[in-house]
């Protein structure tokens, strides 16, 4: 082999070599590439796995390569078909090094979009402890709110006291004018029966004056008679002394009872202007009392549609962030404020309760069925039987009339035994002057001990939160009776049922 043969030879082995080593670069710079960019997608590994059959093949030519140096046109072939092959995998490379600049691109967008995710997520945060801070502040009012509450329920309390106290001094006030006013009654009669006395008097000792006259006239003629006249004028004497005794004791009699009569009308006078206070302070009392059930109800309301708000954002924006445990929580807030705003309602309408009535023509009949009507539901769902006798005709209010029924059947289909359908009796019955009705049931019954405990406002015997109510149904009840002028009371025996009857006055047409 000639020199010049053997440098093309040893130039090409350099060439070789320096290929191979740009190749190995090439190579670990793409384990490398491949090495950061493990989790892309499958084509890559596609592509790594090619590469590296390419680089076995690429050292086996080699191999081949070094044992036939000797042999420079099987070499030279060698040498073009690894040029090719080179030119391939740069080709590969160039196409591999595109997909990792397009990976690596791809991987900033995911940087920056998991920058702006970030941002968001830290602003949501934010607005979460704003809201957290805000839901702070609202239940600190709401505490002062129910403390204000508890306040204004110590002050109706000690108002309906008052007024109780005040009923009651009314009743004595009106008892003691009652007394009052016999006690003058029998003093008229007593004045009229000395009157009677004295104008009898008086018509006898007129008699006398004249019988005297007479035996005056008759002095000269009958000197004869002087002494039997004499003893006769010295006994109508003692008997003018008597009689004139009797009448400066009736006087007397009439002036004690003229004093006394003064004083009557005076204690009267007193009573009726004391009376006609106490009717001024109830009237008074009554309107604040209302004012106030009014103004409570209000101020309370506002603050619980203030909590209820923030609370239905809350749960628009942070439920699908909650566990079970704070789902639980969530919805025994929005069930207390469903009862607080109930609660409130109910208070309202029992201090409204007389104001506005008008009084009509009803048909009790009617006005039951109308109330059946409204339980339908209640009362197919329960199995519940109704049994309804002949009803009055009476004049009163058909709302309050309405709510009373319909408060004391309700009652007698919620409060029934466990595996029993209620059975409901409403009858009625005239008494004197006044109607006199009865609602029986076959429920749970009541315990003698709590027969006037359930007619106090937001009263709950039963602990069974699965029963409807708030307390104020019969406490409205009573109420309503009473302005009729009538009275409720209970017959019950536990396990076997319960009785209310209540009279009205009798106010038929």
């Amino acid at each position: 082999m000639d020199k010049k043969k053997l440098d093309q030879l040893i130039i090409a082995n350099r060439e070789l070599a320096f290929q191979n080593e740009e190749k190995e670069k090439r190579a670990a710079e793409l384990i490398i590439a491949n090495r950061e960019l493990e989790f892309q997608n499958e084509e890559k590994e596609k592509r790594e796995a090619e590469l590296a059959i390419a680089d076995r093949e690429l050292a086996f030519q080699t191999e081949e390569k070094v044992k036939r140096a000797a042999e420079r046109v099987i070499a030279m072939k060698e040498l073009i078909f690894q040029n090719l092959e080179k030119q391939k995998r740069a080709a590969e490379l160039i196409i591999a090094n595109r997909e990792l600049a397009f990976q690596n691109e791809e991987k900033e967008k995911r940087a920056a979009e998991l920058i702006i995710a970030n941002g968001e997520l830290i602003f949501q945060n934010e607005e979460k402890g704003k809201r957290a801070a805000e839901l702070i502040i609202a239940n600190r009012e709401l505490a002062f709110q129910n403390e204000e509450k508890e306040k204004r329920a110590a002050e109706l309390i000690v108002a309906n006291c008052e007024l109780l106290f005040q009923n009651k001094e009314k009743e004595k006030r009106a008892a003691e004018l009652i007394i009052a006013n016999r006690e003058l009654i029998f003093q008229n009669g007593e004045k009229e029966k000395r009157s009677e006395e004295l104008s009898i008097a008086n018509a006898e000792l007129a008699f006398q004056n004249e019988e005297k006259e007479k035996r005056a006239y008759e002095l000269i003629i009958a000197n004869w008679e002087l002494v039997f006249q004499n003893e006769e004028k010295g006994k109508r004497a003692a008997e003018l002394i008597i009689a004139n005794r009797e009448l400066k004791f009736q006087n007397g009699e009439k002036e004690k009872r003229a004093a006394e009569l003064v004083i009557a009308n005076r204690e009267l006078v007193f009573q009726n202007e004391e009376k006609e206070k106490r009717a001024a302070e109830l009237v008074i009392a009554n309107v604040n009392l209302e004012q106030f059930a009014y103004l409570a109800s209000h101020d309370l309301q506002e603050p619980l549609r203030t909590v209820s708000n923030y609370m239905k954002v809350f749960e628009e924006d942070y439920l699908m962030l909650l566990d079970d445990k704070a789902r639980e929580y969530l919805h025994s807030v929005n069930s207390s404020i469903e009862r607080m705003s109930s609660l409130i309602k109910s208070l309202l309408n029992f201090s409204r309760l007389g104001a506005d009535r008008t009084l009509t023509y009803i048909n009790c009949n009617e006005l039951i069925n109308d109330v059946l009507a409204d339980l339908d539901v209640m009362i197919k769902t329960s199995g519940a039987i109704i049994e309804v006798t002949e009803m009055p005709d009476i004049m009163a209010s058909e709302i309050e009339f309405h709510q009373l029924f319909q408060n004391l059947i309700s009652n007698a289909i919620k409060f029934r035994r466990k595996g029993i359908p209620p059975k409901v009796q409403i009858r009625a019955k005239e008494l004197d002057k006044k109607w006199e009705f009865a609602i029986t049931d076959n429920g749970i019954g009541i315990a003698p001990g709590h027969f006037s405990r359930v007619f106090e406002i937001f009263q709950r015997l039963s602990t069974n939160r699965e029963i409807e109510g708030n307390g104020i149904g019969l406490a409205n009840c009573k109420k309503i009776i009473q302005l009729y002028e009538g009275e409720i009371r209970i017959e019950s025996k536990l396990g076997q049922g319960t009785t209310f009857y209540f009279t009205i006055a009798n106010l038929i047409i």
